[in-house]
């Protein structure tokens, strides 16, 4: 075929193809070994057009396109001219006078029946995520000397296309994945966080009084008695962790309300002192400040229970509780509502869920060394710091199965740790796992610190020159093995 044939945007390249695959175009044409590759944003279309059984006279042309369809979206592909014999060579000479060259592919059908004509078309398309899984179909238009059209026809060719991704053609400075294995573990970037001397956390509780707790139906006393041992407990928990010490003990009761407010807060008060010097006799909290406090009518969290309640009446319940002041009688508002149906429903539904002791035991821990590290890992992984995950997972072998389920872990802790979410993605690029890196890291893509693993994550989606450009700010910054990449990738071009 003449050079002139050639496309601008796609090579033909004739050979012979055996006469199998799907039909289009009335059965004359045949449509094999189809193949979706994406190479970084391009999806490379590949297929081979058997059109030896056509039959189109000496003055007809038939117009080839490919077609892309999902349920809602479509793209049309460059087209191929198949041109009887007479209407070839008057095309010629047409462009010829002209001084211009066409820049749709002619392929011409010869005289021989004998001969077996074929093609390989070869396109590149922007890729979109609505390929994956679309509908390739042929559509043939003919026509004839005049140029006028006579027939369209478009025969489905292949149903749900899958797309390969040709990681190692997008990276041609790569030239193979075990080049690619070996190299990552070397080129992410591992951030190191500050290390605290020491941490201040907090263990919350809640006690119910209605339920499993039974306390509603205790004495004071033993109510007083009951919540000391839950705190106790709580405590020693604490204190079992290495370097642990209580910094303070904040207890809060609420109570739902039922009867006069005024009673109700003096009642509270009361309750308050009676129940802090219960604890303090026993010293629940060492020599540690202790702090209990108590809410008598808990109408916060009655508007949040009643909101997310199916409760008949809800919105007319809310705003009497919005519009009605406690001391001007707002629950004998309620209890006159519709007969009482919805005083009824929070006195049995809502109300015991106000009931309750919370509790926060506040405290500091020094540093833990890797020994212990590794043991809180297993049983209170929450009271690691960031730095003391870091050393946790040093101390496994680099890439190992606990060195990368710390880093995991890590960033679940800690999502919102710029360092944490940067090292669970260099780990998730050590296996190629770009999605999972991407979500870990797109967040923080404009910090220093993220900019050579950024560079890694395009390099795998096979976006090179994006990929340099983080490499060389990396490199900027600092960052050792961006200099390493960078000169990897000057050597190899």
């Amino acid at each position: 075929m003449r050079k002139e044939l050639y496309s601008l945007f796609f090579l033909l390249v004739l050979t012979v193809v055996p006469a199998l695959g799907q039909e289009a175009y009335k059965g004359q044409i045949f449509v094999t070994k189809q193949q979706f590759t994406r190479q970084g944003e391009m999806l490379h279309v590949n297929m081979n057009v058997d059109y030896a059984g056509i039959g189109l006279s000496s003055n007809q042309t038939l117009t080839v396109t490919p077609v892309l369809k999902s349920t809602s979206r479509n793209v049309t592909m460059s087209s191929v001219i198949i041109n009887g014999p007479v209407r070839y060579q008057n095309a010629k000479k047409t462009n010829k006078k002209k001084n211009y060259r066409i820049n749709i592919p002619v392929v011409l059908v010869k005289d021989s029946k004998k001969d077996l004509r074929s093609f390989t078309y070869k396109v590149n398309i922007p890729f979109e995520d609505w390929m994956e899984g679309s509908t390739l179909y042929i559509q043939t238009e003919e026509s004839d000397k005049n140029g006028k059209n006579k027939h369209m026809y478009e025969d489905k060719i292949l149903d749900g296309i899958q797309v390969s991704s040709d990681v190692a053609s997008n990276i041609d400075v790569l030239k193979s994945s075990a080049r690619i294995d070996n190299n990552l573990p070397l080129w992410v970037n591992i951030v190191t966080p500050v290390a605290d001397k020491n941490k201040s956390l907090c263990l919350k509780g809640s006690i119910p009084f209605h339920g499993a707790s039974n306390l509603e139906n205790l004495s004071e006393e033993k109510q007083n008695a009951e919540i000391y041992y839950r705190l106790r407990d709580a405590v020693r928990s604490v204190l079992e962790g290495s370097g642990t010490t209580i910094t303070s003990v904040d207890v809060k009761g609420f109570t739902s309300p039922e009867g006069d407010y005024k009673k109700n807060e003096k009642q509270g008060a009361k309750r308050a002192l009676s129940l802090k010097n219960y604890l303090r006799q026993n010293r629940v909290s060492g020599k540690s400040p202790l702090e209990v406090t108590w809410i008598a009518e808990d109408w916060d969290s009655i508007t949040s229970l009643v909101k997310n309640s199916d409760m008949v009446l809800r919105d007319a319940v809310l705003d009497i509780v919005n519009s009605v002041d406690v001391v001007k009688g707002r629950e004998k508002v309620l209890m006159g509502l519709s007969g009482g149906t919805p005083y009824k429903y929070l006195a049995e539904k809502i109300f015991p869920q106000v009931c309750r002791v919370e509790y926060d035991i506040n405290y500091s821990q020094e540093t833990v060394d890797t020994s212990t590290g590794r043991l809180l890992l297993q049983t209170r992984p929450s009271s690691l710091n960031l730095s003391e995950f870091f050393a946790v997972a040093n101390s496994y072998p680099k890439g190992s199965k606990e060195y990368n389920d710390v880093f995991d872990l890590a960033a679940r802790l800690f999502p919102d740790s710029p360092e944490a979410n940067i090292n669970a993605a260099a780990v998730a690029l050590t296996k190629k796992d770009t999605k999972l890196a991407r979500k870990y890291l797109e967040r923080f893509a404009t910090l220093p610190i993220a900019y050579n693993n950024m560079g890694l994550l395009n390099l795998l989606e096979g976006n090179k020159d994006k990929a340099e450009v983080y490499f060389q700010m990396a490199a900027a910054a600092g960052v050792s093995q961006a200099k390493d990449i960078l000169s990897y990738l000057r050597n190899n071009k």
